[in-house]
């Protein structure tokens, strides 16, 4: 048995880096919403970090659907998972969530950029002017839809992984809940990461306001990591032995104490300490503590994923 090939392996990394980019793109569409929110209010379309996550958002899930139709036994089938839902099937519900998202991802989208679309559109395509100006209208209620839904759609990368009956590490309920902030997190950083090199400051009001959150956000899933493996634990049995498995020696123990809790957690909560009590942020100190939460974030989907799937009831 290795790391990545074992018997009772269902679902391997292509599913990890779904679970990845669709958390990503929830997360970067929801720090959006709040930097417009309250922030930027009417200019936040003139934000890099904004313009960021406008396209970090859409291409990431688009691209994480994507990965997900390859990985079908039947590819070219894809679009009936489009068309008939099961409300008993945890994935099928996790589609109609994902076709909602989209729909209304790119509508927000469209009443943020309204001002500069319409000019650009106003003597192209009249008809599509039309819907931007029919948008624009309804942003207030896109807006409040789009939050629920892009909070679904993080907490659903971890309910997709307790639909593998059987297997305890992944039967837990906190995973929901520590996949949605981890993949708010990645939001996070993938936003601050696309708005410096768009450039950015990265000693703007929005680096400083994302950082605020990020702070108590990474405390929470350190909070939420302890409970998820203490809560196996203390459960004993089968569901012990996976905790043991999953964090202790080899291969899989290294990436979470080295990678998700040292590189994920530990270095981010530490630059952005130091970086909120310092007088000034540098493109340099964003960029590297942004990138140490993405890789900390896709080592946790790969570590679960994997880790979860090793020891079954």
């Amino acid at each position: 048995m290795s790391a990545f090939h074992f018997d009772g392996l269902v679902w391997h990394w292509p599913i990890a880096i779904y679970l990845f980019l669709a958390g990503l793109s929830a997360g970067a569409a929801f720090f959006a919403i709040m930097l417009k929110h309250f922030k930027l209010a009417e200019r936040a379309y003139l934000s890099p970090f904004v313009q960021a996550a406008a396209i970090i958002a859409p291409v990431a899930v688009c691209a994480g659907l994507g990965i997900l139709v390859l990985d079908l036994t039947k590819p070219f089938d894809f679009w009936k998972i489009l068309v008939f839902y099961n409300t008993s099937s945890v994935m099928s519900m996790g589609v109609l969530v994902l076709m909602a998202y989209q729909l209304l991802l790119f509508a927000w989208i469209g009443c943020i950029f309204g001002e500069p679309l319409q000019r650009w559109l106003a003597h192209r395509w009249p008809l599509l002017d039309k819907v931007i100006v029919a948008l624009m209208k309804q942003e207030e209620v896109i807006t409040g839809v789009l939050v629920i839904l892009s909070l679904s759609l993080g907490a659903y990368t971890g309910f997709l992984l307790s639909a593998l009956i059987g297997f305890p590490l992944l039967n837990n309920p906190v995973l929901p809940l520590l996949f949605l902030i981890s993949g708010l997190s990645s939001g996070a950083a993938s936003t601050l990461l696309g708005g410096i090199f768009l450039r950015g400051n990265p000693n703007g009001v929005e680096v400083r306001f994302i950082h605020k959150i990020e702070i108590p956000m990474i405390l929470v899933e350190i909070i939420l990591l302890f409970t998820f493996f203490a809560g196996l634990i203390l459960s004993g049995g089968q569901s012990q032995v996976a905790a043991l498995n999953a964090i202790g020696e080899g291969f899989w123990g290294w990436i979470f104490w080295g990678g998700v809790v040292g590189i994920g957690l530990t270095l981010p909560l530490a630059f952005n300490l130091w970086m909120n009590v310092s007088s000034d942020r540098k493109f340099a100190y964003v960029a590297v503590t942004a990138s140490f939460s993405l890789i900390g974030v896709l080592l946790l989907r790969n570590f679960i994923l994997y880790t979860g799937q090793m020891t079954s009831a």
